[in-house]
């Protein structure tokens, strides 16, 4: 407290020659100061519990390989196995030179001569009319037809082979003989002469067995169409040779075929059949 030398008015409370100011009500909050300067850093605290261990690294690269050791010393000898098991043999060398032939042996005696039990002995002609000379209706006799409208008898010079008649077939037509008692066992020569009224005529000749269970094939021959002889030309001869006829074989039946183009056709003459 400061003193005074005068005396204090009367509201203030005075002591001798002096006088205390009474403090007035507090006044509003004045602004804040500025920050004062830092203070220096305060001592460093106690170190803190360890976390932790964290999770363990990627393993790195292998790294090169040693160089390699010094050989050791060879060991003992150890004891002789047991034999193997014996392998398979060898292939079979190769055929040696064949030796000089040896004389010829004594010539054997001669068996009894053989009797001759078959029947296919020569018949004679087979095929009835095979010349075509016998006509009836403009047809041979003595024949089966398919289509009889495109076969006709023929007498024109140069379509007849033999004789007066040969016979004329147009395309899609069949011309047929069954000859009966045929023996089994034996062979059978066809053959025939045909020639083409044209260049595009075909023929397919058969020879069929007909047996107790049916027909068999023994034969057959096939002219293409480029083949045949055409208008200009001979007849040409052609022949066919049959298997042995089939036991039970009864009869054999002849069928001749023609195709032909437009109204070309096939001259056919002096069929026959004999046994061989």
């Amino acid at each position: 407290m400061q003193n005074f030398n005068f005396c204090c008015p009367n509201d203030k409370i005075v002591t001798p020659c002096c006088c205390i100011v009474r403090a007035g009500a507090t006044g509003p909050t004045g602004p804040t100061g500025a920050t004062g300067a830092t203070g220096p850093t305060g001592p460093t605290g106690v170190t803190g519990v360890t976390g932790p261990t964290g999770p363990t690294g990627v393993t790195g690269v292998t790294g090169p390989t040693g160089p390699t050791g010094v050989t050791g010393a060879t060991g003992p000898t150890g004891p002789t196995g047991v034999t193997g098991v014996t392998g398979p043999t060898g292939p079979t060398g190769v055929t040696g030179v064949t030796g000089p032939t040896g004389p010829t042996g004594a010539t054997g005696a001669t068996g009894p001569t053989g009797t001759c039990t078959c029947s296919c002995q020569s018949q004679g002609e087979l095929i009835t009319n095979g010349g075509m000379e016998i006509v009836s209706e403009n047809r041979p006799e003595g024949w089966d037809f398919t289509n009889p409208d495109g076969i006709a008898s023929e007498d024109s010079q140069g379509r007849v082979h033999s004789g007066n008649w040969s016979v004329n077939m147009s395309d899609d037509t069949a011309l047929s003989q069954t000859i009966d008692n045929i023996e089994s066992g034996c062979f059978y020569e066809l053959s025939f002469f045909a020639r083409g009224e044209g260049t595009q005529v075909g023929l397919t000749a058969n020879v069929f067995f007909i047996t107790n269970s049916g027909e068999v094939l023994g034969g057959t021959i096939t002219i293409n169409r480029q083949d045949i002889t055409d208008s200009n030309r001979d007849f040409a001869y052609y022949k066919i040779i049959t298997t042995a006829a089939p036991v039970g074989t009864t009869a054999i039946r002849v069928e001749f075929n023609v195709s032909a183009n437009g109204n070309q056709s096939l001259d056919l003459d002096d069929v026959s059949l004999v046994v061989l």
